[in-house]
């Protein structure tokens, strides 16, 4: 039977750090090496591009080879503990607990309008063709405020869809208090971890945030915001200032 749409396209990926793999997860392969940038990233694994000497993707096998640097070789072994697989073929479980205590509170004093807001969530649809098309895809992306500019990335699961995000965001070189994190999918913990991480102060939604991830952005003075698909509708679960 024909479906009467595309479908969603997911694979499993391995990640393979320094010739050791370090996890496999189900994406979807494009923006791969975006991707691997982010997660490393986002894991702390490494602390930036110049940290990442090479990357290589092999689009048959969906394997993405990544060089970090001597200097942070033994954080990519420490990591491999964080990923637990319960049962093959069901992709990866994280440690929520990893290295949270790390994160510091955001404290840049960036002010962005509800209506800014849910316009950029607009463009996020506009430019997200697999999200569209599909129905059952996530897009997320990071917003240049001062240039009205995303990165827009998208993937079958909403972590990943982040991380392609962030891995784009760090080569553009846009500093983190010019920035807004966008998302399709529910805020978790996960996500809201990923925003603190790279230093972004706002984080936006088209569906809810979790309990877990509002409590984390209280604590890290991150500004969270969900049904974020016009200024009426928009709610705000943690109030800094910086969404008005």
């Amino acid at each position: 039977m024909q479906p009467p749409h595309p479908m969603p396209c997911e694979r499993q990926t391995a990640l393979v750090v320094n010739g050791t793999e370090l996890l496999r997860i189900q994406t979807t392969p494009v923006d791969l090496g975006d991707w691997a940038l982010g997660f490393l990233y986002s894991e702390a694994i490494i602390d930036g591009p110049a940290d990442l000497l090479a990357v290589r993707v092999d689009a048959d096998t969906c394997v993405v080879e990544a060089a970090v640097a001597p200097s942070r070789a033994l954080h990519a072994v420490r990591a491999a503990g964080r990923y637990r697989r319960p049962d093959p073929g069901q992709g990866v479980a994280f440690d929520a607990g990893a290295h949270a205590g790390e994160l510091r509170p955001v404290t840049h004093g960036l002010v962005v309008s509800r209506e800014q807001v849910a316009g950029w969530m607009r463009q996020l649809q506009a430019a997200a063709p697999l999200y569209a098309a599909t129905g059952g895809m996530h897009a997320a992306a990071v917003v240049h405020v001062p240039t009205d500019t995303l990165l827009v990335r998208e993937d079958i699961g909403r972590h990943n869809a982040a991380d392609k995000a962030i891995g784009a965001w760090l080569r553009s070189g846009w500093p983190p208090e010019e920035t807004v994190l966008l998302a399709t999918g529910r805020i978790s913990y996960e996500m809201c971890r990923k925003a603190a991480r790279a230093g972004i102060g706002v984080a936006a939604s088209l569906s809810a945030a979790t309990d877990q991830a509002i409590d984390l952005a209280e604590a890290l003075a991150i500004d969270l915001a969900g049904y974020a698909k016009s200024p009426d509708r928009l709610v705000i679960y943690t109030a800094g200032g910086r969404i008005r």
